[in-house]
Parts: C-alpha cells; sequence; structure tokens
C-alpha cells in the first residue's frame, strides 16, 4: 500500500474509535459550547461596550481555535496509550511506514476538528455570529481552522512519544495552551492588555489565527494574519513532523 492509502485507513481508524466513545464526543462538543456561553454571559457587554462591536464576533472564532489547540491534549493521550498499549508494535509488524502512521493519526484528528469547528459556528449562529464575507471566506475560516490545529496536533505526537506518563503529557500540553489562549486578542483585544505584554499577544499563533478568523467572517484585516498563520504551520512542520518521524522508531 501507498503512504496515502495507509494514511486513510489509519485516519478513518482513529475517527472510527472517537465515534464509539460517547464521552469523547460529548467532551469534544460540549467544551466548546459550554465556554463559549460562560464567556458570552460573563464578557459579552462587558467587552462590546469597550471595543464599540459585537463580542460574539471575536469570541466565535476564538473559541474555535481554543478547542482546536485543547482537543491536541486527546490527540496526546490517545497516541500515547496506543504506544503503551502494543498496537504501534502490530503496525511495525506489519512493515507500515512510520510516517503513515503519524499522519493517519494527525488527520483523523483534523478531521475531528473540522467537525467541532462547524458545530460551534453553527451554535454560535443562534446568538448572533454570522459569515458576511461570502461562500469563499468561509472555506478560507475552516482552512485556517486546519492550519492552526496542524500545529498543535504534530506538537502533540512529539509530546507524546518523548513522555513517560500520561499525566507528563496532559500537563506538557494543557498548560501552554491555556496560557496561549489568556494571552491572545481573541477574547479581549490587543491594546486592552498591559504595554509590556502586547509584543507576546500580537506574535501568539492563537491570536494571528483568530484576527485571521475574524476578518474572513465579519470582516477585518485578513492577508497579514493569515499569512503570519502560514509561516506558524511552516515552521511547525519543518520543525517538528521530522522530529516526530525520529522519535518514532
Amino acid at each position: 500500500m501507498t503512504v496515502i492509502t495507509e494514511t486513510g485507513l489509519l485516519a478513518g481508524r482513529n475517527l472510527r474509535r472517537f465515534a464509539k466513545s460517547t464521552q469523547l464526543v460529548a467532551d469534544s462538543v460540549m467544551f466548546p459550547l459550554i465556554l463559549l456561553f460562560l464567556m458570552l454571559l460573563v464578557f459579552g457587554e462587558l467587552v462590546g461596550e469597550a471595543t464599540g462591536g459585537r463580542y460574539i464576533d471575536r469570541l466565535a472564532p476564538a473559541i474555535v481555535l481554543f478547542s482546536a489547540a485543547y482537543g491536541a491534549v486527546g490527540t496526546g493521550l490517545g497516541f500515547f496509550t496506543d504506544l503503551r498499549s502494543g498496537i504501534v508494535d502490530r503496525f511495525r509488524a506489519m512493515n507500515i511506514s512510520r510516517l503513515s502512521v503519524l499522519a493517519g493519526r494527525i488527520t483523523g484528528d483534523l478531521v475531528r476538528v473540522l467537525l467541532v469547528a462547524a458545530i460551534t459556528t453553527a451554535v454560535a449562529h443562534t446568538v448572533g455570529f454570522r459569515f458576511t464575507q461570502g461562500a469563499p471566506a468561509v472555506l478560507a475560516f475552516f482552512a485556517v481552522v486546519v492550519l492552526f490545529a496542524w500545529i498543535f496536533l504534530w506538537l502533540a505526537v512529539v509530546v507524546a512519544l518523548s513522555a513517560e506518563s500520561e499525566q507528563a503529557v496532559s500537563g506538557t500540553l494543557s498548560s501552554p495552551v491555556t496560557l496561549l489562549l489568556f494571552l491572545s486578542s481573541g477574547f479581549v483585544p490587543v491594546d486592552q492588555f498591559f504595554e509590556w505584554l502586547r509584543p507576546v499577544v500580537r506574535v501568539n499563533p492563537l491570536s494571528l489565527a483568530s484576527d485571521a478568523l475574524v476578518g474572513l467572517s465579519s470582516g477585518g484585516p485578513i492577508l497579514q494574519p493569515v499569512l503570519f498563520t502560514v509561516a506558524w504551520a511552516v515552521g511547525a512542520t519543518v520543525i517538528l513532523v521530522p522530529l516526530a518521524v525520529r522519535l518514532y522508531k
């Protein structure tokens, strides 16, 4: 079989395992929705008055991205379990390409990210979120989500290959993702941060991708944040993919 065929089969396996787990499906879908309504309830009016715009236009893209990044914790834990359960040893015995095993995990989880993103934006539509820039912008919106998720999913695979325990995987991934969330312009504009923090917020990949999604959904700058998001994805590919293949011996 070719690498593409092997990747597709392994991605399908991962998706079937996900679909069979009611808890995984519920957690993946409900977590961003609960966070969406909670943040809208707590900060909606306050941030809306401070920025002069509708908070949901900024919040919904940020929630989509945060759920994609946080979903990488599940990717890391799932792959770590596969590594310790013996299934990966069977893949090795079947002479399946190392890249196919890794790419199958990533591809399956990218599909999951897209499904959760579609559900989140659909629910956000009920509280005012709108795509106003046309059909091509909608496609570009979800393409940016995939690029952003790509970064964190490969990071999760590298962490799973390097960690000694599930707790190490979870701690290594969840803390930085949470920090990126609170140091991003997804929930509040950059000018609301302390001045010394603003350079960090501006280069945060979640801020850049969030700005791109806001531009593609409700209007605003698109080219620069998209290009910087692509740069982050390319950098992650150049560094993390060869590292993951090397660690997966």
